[in-house]
């Protein structure tokens, strides 16, 4: 089972469910909300289990909450007067370097290895040649000397040059949507569509996210590794997650990184309640 299929959320209450052979631990029921300049998120609870937590557990229940503070930003562009210039079909975005953390990049190792074996290679091929077409541009040494470069824009504008699509696009459109990293849910537009041919020459404007779960997301990883790991292409990301399965194993008390996550995401800790 996948991580996504063991997340089971509604409206008001999402369940991260515990490690399997864990039996029936003792649940942490926490009560969310999030403050945002675009508005306030109604309020979810979240029943956190008291056992042992990988980071790829997190990303369900931070998709949940992405998805609000998006939805709350694409009403102020709608009250503005602004429409939307993405949907089904464009794929244009897709051929952009998308960064993802740690957790994101194990998430979607987990969802991979629950395909079928012929749908795994077809997804391994396609990587492999990003990462070939990567490196004779010379931009995986650039990835790894990010931090210190902080050429991040340059970097994104080299990886678009290469015109390589996104090793999950079929027939231009995502196929795992629902599964998307945040970057991809976080990244709108409401230029015309047509500029999105070249945003590397045409004014692109984009929708700001006032509260970024990929940034948030980071800064927990940089927290629990003790220092910043390179953004991961989302394009190599399940070679990544397989070469540092150490990374992948390491897992933290439940309730308490769920606590530090959200204290990432919205600036303050929450309340754990036993159940």
């Amino acid at each position: 089972m996948s991580r996504a299929e063991a997340f089971s959320s509604s409206d008001k209450e999402w369940r991260m469910s515990p490690e399997p052979g864990a039996g029936e631990p003792r649940l942490h029921v926490i009560t969310m909300s999030l403050e945002t300049p675009d508005g306030r998120l109604p309020p979810a609870t979240v029943q956190v289990p008291d056992t042992p937590m990988g980071v790829d557990q997190l990303v369900p229940p931070m998709q949940q909450l992405c998805n609000g503070v998006v939805a709350l930003a694409l009403r102020r562009e709608a009250r503005g007067g602004a429409t939307l210039s993405c949907g089904k079909g464009c794929g244009v975005c897709c051929h952009q370097f998308v960064p993802l953390a740690a957790p994101e990049a194990f998430f979607l190792f987990e969802y991979v290895q629950s395909l079928p074996p012929e749908r795994r290679a077809t997804i391994a091929a396609r990587s492999e040649r990003i990462r070939e077409a990567m490196e004779r541009a010379g931009l995986m040494e650039r990835i790894e000397n990010l931090e210190a470069t902080q050429e991040h824009r340059a970097l994104a504008q080299d990886y678009w040059r290469l015109q390589m699509p996104c090793p999950f696009l079929e027939e231009n459109s995502c196929s795992i949507h629902p599964l998307r990293p945040f970057a991809c849910r976080e990244y709108n537009v409401t230029s015309p569509p047509a500029l999105c041919q070249n945003p590397i020459d045409n004014p692109i404007r984009g929708i700001h996210i006032h509260r970024s779960m990929t940034t948030a997301m980071a800064r927990l990883v940089e927290e629990l590794y003790e220092g910043p790991l390179a953004p991961i292409p989302l394009s190599l990301a399940i070679g990544w997650a397989e070469e540092h399965d150490h990374l992948r194993r390491r897992t933290w008390p439940g309730p308490w990184l769920f606590n530090r996550m959200m204290h990432h995401a919205t600036g303050s800790d929450l309340e754990l309640k036993a159940r």
